[in-house]
């Protein structure tokens, strides 16, 4: 008895397949999108081949329209593509000329306005041996003789520092003479004044040291230049008058001296 059953089952079972199959066949040859609601021939075999404990549900969900849309969505859309990234920003700055890294390239617009540098390989050579190969080109083209010997080049960058002293003096005298500018302010620029005119004592043993061939006398006097211009703004730090208004000008003196300084240095070599 019970393999009549089983059989009955088996062979309803595989008439729903059949039938299943059939519609499915159908609904793609006629190119629909969803399959046919199943027909009671269909319901009918559901329900006899179903075991009476269970109680399966007679409708199952249908997708919602967003849902079909997005499981379905027509094979003729096209993705928009990613942006592809923006390439990385260059830089504005262009690489430094070789031997100008050390150099401020801000060259010296107080004290030589006009920046030039010779063309002449000699002196450009020796420049290339101070830490401000730049501003030592720019301050000397002023008093070239046509020499390029290191003795001769040396004197030219002792002449502008000469004259960025002189510069200095005038600029410290110019703020000192005027009555708005405080006590301790003018007591500061006092120094200054007095460190500008030793400097250009300075100069004048540095060039008798040239004259009398005594190369460590013209060191050590160079050397005192540089220190002796840091001392004009050590006094605004001392008085605690905040900036200095010979700041540039220290700045653009302390480079044309420490250019000498280099160049008297390379002489020792």
């Amino acid at each position: 008895m019970k393999e009549k059953k089983m059989m009955e089952l088996n062979k309803s079972i595989l008439l729903l397949l059949l039938l299943i199959s059939s519609s499915l066949i159908s609904s793609f040859a006629n190119g629909q999108d969803a399959s046919p609601a199943p027909s009671p021939a269909v319901i009918s075999l559901i329900s006899k081949a179903t075991s009476p404990r269970q109680s399966p549900s007679s409708t199952a969900s249908a997708p919602s329209p967003s849902q079909s849309s997005s499981l379905f969505a027509s094979s003729d859309s096209k993705s928009v593509p990613a942006e592809s990234p923006l390439p990385p920003a260059t830089s504005a700055r262009t690489n430094a000329p070789a031997g100008a890294a050390e150099d401020s390239h801000e060259g010296l617009p107080l004290l030589f306005p006009n920046p030039s540098s010779s063309g002449n390989p000699v002196l450009k050579k020796i420049c290339d041996s101070t830490d401000h190969p730049t501003e030592c080109l720019t301050s000397i083209t002023p008093f070239q003789t046509g020499e390029s010997d290191p003795v001769s080049v040396l004197k030219m960058e002792m002449q502008a520092l000469r004259q960025g002293f002189k510069k200095a003096i005038a600029k410290a005298t110019e703020i000192n003479d005027d009555p708005a500018v405080a006590i301790e302010v003018k007591g500061c620029l006092d120094t200054c004044l007095e460190i500008y005119d030793s400097g250009l004592y300075d100069l004048d043993d540095a060039l008798e040291a040239i004259n009398s061939h005594d190369i460590d006398r013209l060191k050590t006097v160079l050397s005192a230049a540089v220190s002796d211009i840091e001392t004009c703004e050590e006094a605004f730090e001392e008085e605690g008058t905040g900036d200095s208004p010979m700041k540039e000008f220290d700045k653009e003196l302390t480079t044309l001296a420490s250019n000498n300084l280099a160049i008297a240095s390379a002489l020792l070599r």
